[in-house]
C-alpha cells in the first residue's frame, strides 16, 4: 500500500511538473513580436501637442518628422521593437504666441511593444529628452511617452494614458528663463501625436 501510495505521488508530481512547464512554454509562444516587413522607417505627423498636466498649457508645433529602425522580431513584454533615431518639430508655439524650438537629445530613443489587440499594439517610447527653448524659456522634459501603433492605418500615436506608468517630467528649468511660469521643474506633460509610418508595418505578439 505505501508503495501504491508512493507512486501515486510520484506520478501526480510529474503531471504538475508537466502541467508546469506546459503552462510556461505557452506564455512563452505568447510573448513573440514579429514586425513585417521591418527595418528603416520614416514617420510623419501633422499637429503635435505638449501639455503640462499641472495647469492646461500648451506647445503645439505644426508638424514631426521622424526616422529610425524596426526590428523583425522581439521576445518578451515589454521588447523593444525599434527606435527612434532622428526626430524634429517645425513652428512651436505656446502661450502668449510665444515661439519655441523642440531639440531632442539623448537619441536613440526606444519604441516598445507591451500589449497588443486586434491589430493594435500599446506601448511607449522610451528614453527620451527633449530641451524646450524660446523668448525667456529654457526647460527640459524627460521620461516615456505611452501610446498606440495601428497596423490598419500605420499610425504610431503617442497620446495621454495615465494608468500606463509611463510618463514625461519636466527636469530642469532655467531660472532665468523659467518660461514666465507656465512651466516649473517636477511637472508632468503629456504628449499626442499620429504619426504615419512608412513603410507600413504589420505588428503582431504571438
Amino acid at each position: 500500500m505505501r508503495r501504491r501510495i508512493t507512486g501515486i505521488v510520484a506520478t501526480g508530481a510529474a503531471a504538475a511538473l508537466t502541467l508546469g512547464f506546459t503552462a510556461l512554454s505557452a506564455s512563452a509562444q505568447q510573448a513573440e513580436w514579429t514586425v513585417d516587413p521591418g527595418g528603416d522607417y520614416t514617420a510623419a505627423s501633422g499637429t503635435t501637442v505638449l501639455t503640462n498636466t499641472a495647469n492646461g498649457v500648451t506647445l503645439d508645433c505644426a508638424s514631426s518628422e521622424a526616422s529610425g529602425s524596426l526590428v523583425g522580431s522581439a521576445s518578451g513584454t515589454p521588447a523593444q521593437i525599434g527606435t527612434i533615431d532622428a526626430i524634429s518639430w517645425t513652428n512651436c508655439s505656446g502661450p502668449l504666441g510665444l515661439t519655441f524650438e523642440v531639440i531632442p537629445e539623448n537619441l536613440e530613443w526606444t519604441i516598445n511593444g507591451e500589449s497588443w489587440s486586434n491589430g493594435v499594439t500599446t506601448g511607449y517610447i522610451g528614453g527620451i529628452t527633449a530641451n524646450l527653448t524660446g523668448t525667456g524659456c529654457d526647460a527640459t522634459v524627460e521620461g516615456e511617452a505611452p501610446g498606440t501603433y495601428d497596423n490598419a492605418t500605420d499610425t504610431l500615436a503617442p497620446s495621454p494614458d495615465a494608468g500606463s506608468g509611463h510618463e514625461l517630467t519636466v527636469t530642469e528649468v532655467d531660472p532665468s528663463a523659467n518660461c514666465f511660469g507656465f512651466i516649473s521643474e517636477g511637472d508632468t506633460v503629456t504628449f499626442e501625436a499620429e504619426y504615419t509610418v512608412t513603410p507600413g508595418q504589420d505588428v503582431v505578439l504571438q
